[in-house]
Parts: C-alpha cells; structure tokens; sequence
C-alpha cells in the first residue's frame, strides 16, 4: 500500500485528486457540449440544432525564457490540456470571460487529456486543436506532406477523437500566407484529403476539419476559393475556414477598418467561416470595440464568431493574463475589456430546421493558375509508410540517428550534387517525386546514399562532417524477400533496387559547394545479410534525440553486443 499512498499524496499535490472528488458528482451530470455540426455554412449542436457562435481564445503558454528542461523526456512546446493544475486553474477565468472555446496550437498525442477535456466539457467548453507541432509541420518554404507529418496528425486525431467536445482540427496555420509560398497549398490539403479519410476509415464520428489562413491581400481570394473548389468537395476540401484577422485596431469602424469588404467577400461562402485570431494591438490597452461588430446583426449572417488572441501574455503583448513564476495568474486592463465586450454579445441565431437544403451538383470553380497563385489542383499522394521503409532497407549510407542536425538545410546542400528527383515536389506543375512522401529523415538518407553512390562508395564519403553513417551494403538486397509492415514484399511496394542504387547520367553539375569531409570516427561498418524473409520496422526519427532516438540508439547497441559475443 506504500507505493499507492505515495502516489496518491503526489497527485493531491497536484491539486488532481482534490479537483475529482470535489467535482465527481458534476462530471457525472449531461455534457453540456454536444458535438457541433457542419450544415451550409453554419455551425449546430447536434441535440438542438441552434446555431453555434465561437467566443474563443487562444490557450497555449509558451516556456519562459532561458527555462531549462530536459529535450530527451520532454516537448519543446507545452500542451495546456495535459496539465490539470494549470487547465482547472485557467478554467475559472475562461467561465468569467464567458468563452465556449479555446484554440490549442501545440497539442501532445501521448498525453492524458481527461481530466481537462472533461472539466472544459461540463463547463461548455469546447476544443479547436491544430494539429502540427513546431518541429513537425508543413513548412511554407520547403512544403511536404510525408509519413511522419501523417503519423503525427493520425495520433492527435487517435487521442481526441473520443471528446464531444473537440468542435474540429486546423490541418494548418498560415502555411501560405503571399504569392511566394502559394505552392504549399497542396500538401495543405493533401493533409485535409487524407485526415478526412483516416477519420472515416476509423469510423469515428464526422470531425470537422479546415484552415487557418492570414489575411494576406494579394492571395486571400484565390486561397478561399483553393480551398473549397473542384468536384471532390466532401473528399478533399475543408469543413471550416479561419482568418487571423488583425484589420481592426483601437477604436477603428465596420467601414473603415476593412471588415466590410471581407463579409461581402465571404457572404456566399459554402463553408463556415470565422476569426480564428483576433485583437490588433496597435493601440494598448486593447478595447476589442470589434466584437461588438462581429456578434452584431450584419457580420454574424456570414461569420460565426471568432478567437480572440491569447490568454497569456507574451513577448509580443497580445495577453490578457500574466502567468506568474509561483503559478497564478495576474488579469491586465484588456481582459476586463474582452470580458466586458463578450458579455454583451447577443448574435441572431437560426436552428438548423429552418434551413432548406438544396442539393447543388455544380462545385466551386476553381480559379487559375496566375502570377499570384502558383498551386495546382494536382495533389501529393497520400504517405505511403511501407514503401518508404522498403527504401530505407535499400540504403547503406544513411543520415546519423546520433546528431541533431538541419535536415531541410543538410538535404538543400546534397541535392546540389546530385539527383533528387525522386525526393523532390513541384506543386506548381503538379509533378511529386516517387518517394517525396517518405519523412524528411528518409528523403535526406536517400539522397546522402545517393552521393554515397556518385562517389563510387567510398567509405570517406558516408560521413559529410558527422552527419552520415555507413550501415552496411544493401545493394544486392532481394527486395522480393523482403516484407514491408503492410504486408507487401518490398518489390512490389518500390520496384527494382537497380532503379534507385545507379546515379542516373542525368545528374546535375556539381556546383561550388564543398560537402564536408569525413571525419576521424568515420570508417566503421556494420554488414548484414538477410537469409530469410524480414519485416520491416519504421527507421522515422525525429529531428531532436528524443525518446525514440534512444531507443533506436540502444537497440543498435544490442545488436552490436550480439555479434560480439556471437563472434
């Protein structure tokens, strides 16, 4: 019984257990958050039908300056929802300000979530989660939609899935955001495409999924509509549409601040559109005199509310509340203004009984390639992790799991020296390199053994400064002997090894750069030879040495130890 009073004194220091029993009785009543529902253009509660205005906030604290935590056993970024002190600590303020939702930007798969998502729930509040994490994410500058990207979002799916109160998920913020980067569009919905598909496949109940975009003027039209066009609408488009939305400042106007023109320009959306940010704050201490205008008779015809931006204050000064060093909280002048501003908000409802459906076979057209919009409607394949295992099996000159280095910076260099086109995309033409899909670890591996390859595989050239490894020779691989973990055999998932271990004649020039020589702890290799039919495990690894570095670490130590005794 030692160790159970042990555990028990610790979670009542926590303040969990005192939360539980105190509140037991109402956990135990009805949900007062029924799953909300997409209709038209509108958002429902599933039991009523009356229609759904957002009165959110931003909930994601950030770690303070200088704060040491250790990278192997913790997130860089922190999950409010997994931790109970601070969620029911917040939670009293949230039901003061008069929120129903709370937008989390960062949210941790692995993590318990109960205790928060319950505690919001009995409060009627509800959960808009994005997806992506800081290290994993599709980068506007160098967009892929990969295996890893789709192992995250598949697992914060897994653990949300089970909360009436999770309202939706954003598949991406501000990935585009000017007509420098519209060619990651895509993988943007690429991403929504397959989510939506994982979600019905699992038989979870219809989660809606959309966008966060900023409201950049040169590319707003053209990404409103890219996101909602074509004749695969309920296949590939999104649910929702948020705008990050900063026009209003101080005591600006419905004319004058530029929210005129949006609402004429989003009046016919097809799908639910609302602030998913908001709160210039040119002027200090915030008013937030734009609520009244968004929950007012004109806007909430076409917007359903919004996400006033943050709770906590930052080093950019968008809080309402400092978060102190003994764990409470202090209210500034803005959240008095917030909090006076949503109480009085009184938009016009409509039920879902009162809407006439009609069934419109025409989809959206979608707008044409220009100088201002790059993205084609030719999507990214959906990740295929077996084969992307089979062609890691294939390489024997592979990036270290031992160093934490720029994956995106290290590739950008190699692909200068020799042929990536197999790991490359073009979201402008609509040409995806056969294994663009594979993780950035896979894609950088490849083309490292590529030059592995080129340089007629000398040993000295599986190092470029640190940050390559020779594994062993898997060129002359029977890859029909070889099973991935969806059951195929590895020829059937990639074709011929031959294909992908010649470096074609086509090679670009090599240029100026210098790739890094090897370095003294180059050299040592491990061979193997695989007799019997093999199933593959996944060879993903993170950007940072995490916990699954370490394991990958010890079990190459284990095997290692094997051969020596063996030997």
């Amino acid at each position: 019984m030692k160790p159970f009073k042990t555990l028990l004194a610790a979670l009542f220091v926590n303040g969990v257990i005192s939360y539980e029993v105190n509140n037991v009785q109402s956990l135990a009543k009805k949900s007062r958050t029924p799953p909300i529902t997409v209709q038209g253009n509108k958002f429902f509660y599933s039991d009523t039908g009356d229609q759904f205005f957002l009165r959110g906030i931003a909930y994601q604290p950030l770690r303070k300056e200088g704060e040491v935590y250790d990278r192997t056993l913790e997130n860089a970024y922190l999950d409010p929802l997994a931790n109970p002190t601070t969620c029911l600590r917040d939670l009293e303020y949230f039901q003061d300000l008069n929120i129903n939702l709370v937008r989390v930007y960062h949210i941790d798969p692995s993590a318990n979530h109960d205790v928060c998502m319950k505690a919001f729930s009995e409060a009627g509040i509800y959960v808009l989660a994005d997806l992506s994490e800081p290290d994993l994410s599709i980068n506007r500058d160098d967009p892929s939609w990969d295996t890893a990207l789709f192992d995250r979002y598949k697992a914060v799916i897994d653990s949300f899935h089970k909360y009436n109160n999770i309202l939706g998920f954003f598949a991406g913020n501000e990935v585009t955001t000017s007509k420098k980067n519209t060619n990651a569009s895509p993988f943007v919905r690429a991403a929504v495409r397959d989510i939506k598909d994982y979600i019905r496949k699992k038989n979870y109940r219809k989660i809606p999924i959309g966008y966060a975009t900023n409201d950049d003027a040169e590319t707003r039209s053209s990404l409103s509509n890219y996101f909602v066009c074509g004749s695969n609408r309920t296949v590939n488009s999104i649910d929702f549409l948020g705008v990050n939305m900063y026009e209003w400042c101080g005591y600006s106007s419905y004319t004058t601040s530029g929210y005129r023109e949006r609402t004429l320009e989003f009046k016919d959306y097809p799908v639910p559109v609302f602030f998913s940010e908001y709160g210039c704050n040119n002027v200090s201490p915030r008013p937030f005199t734009e609520v009244e205008a968004l929950y007012g008779p004109t806007m909430s015809r076409v917007w359903s509310g919004g996400i006033a931006y943050s709770y906590f204050e930052g080093v950019n000064h968008y809080g309402i509340v400092q978060e102190n060093f003994d764990g409470t909280v202090t209210k500034l002048i803005d959240y008095d203004h917030l909090k006076r501003r949503l109480n009085k908000a009184r938009p016009v409802r409509i039920n879902a009984k009162s809407i006439v459906t009609i069934e419109n076979n025409n989809p959206v057209a979608c707008q044409p390639q220009s100088g201002l919009w790059q993205a084609t409607s030719v999507l990214p394949r959906t990740p295929d992790p077996g084969k992307c295992e089979c062609l890691q099996s294939t390489l024997s000159c592979i990036v270290t799991p031992y160093k934490s280095l720029n994956e995106y910076e290290l590739l950008n260099e190699v692909c200068t020296q020799v042929d990536c086109s197999l790991i490359q995309s073009d979201a402008s033409s609509g040409e995806y390199g056969k294994f663009s899909d594979c993780s950035a670890r896979q894609r950088l591996s490849f083309a490292i053994n590529q030059y592995y390859i080129q340089n007629e595989r000398n040993p000295s050239s599986c190092d470029l400064g640190g940050s390559a490894v020779l594994i062993g020779n898997n060129d002359n691989l029977d890859l029909a002997e070889v099973l991935s973990s969806d059951g195929r055999t590895c020829k059937e998932a990639i074709g011929d090894i031959l294909e992908y271990n010649t470096v074609k004649q086509t090679a670009p020039a090599k240029s100026n750069t210098t790739l890094p020589k090897a370095s003294d702890n180059s050299g040592k290799t491990l061979h193997s030879e695989k007799k019997n039919k093999t199933k593959l495990r996944s060879q993903a690894i993170t950007i940072r040495l995490d916990k699954s570095t370490i394991y990958h670490q010890l079990r190459i130590c284990f095997v290692l130890m094997c051969f020596a005794v063996i030997f």
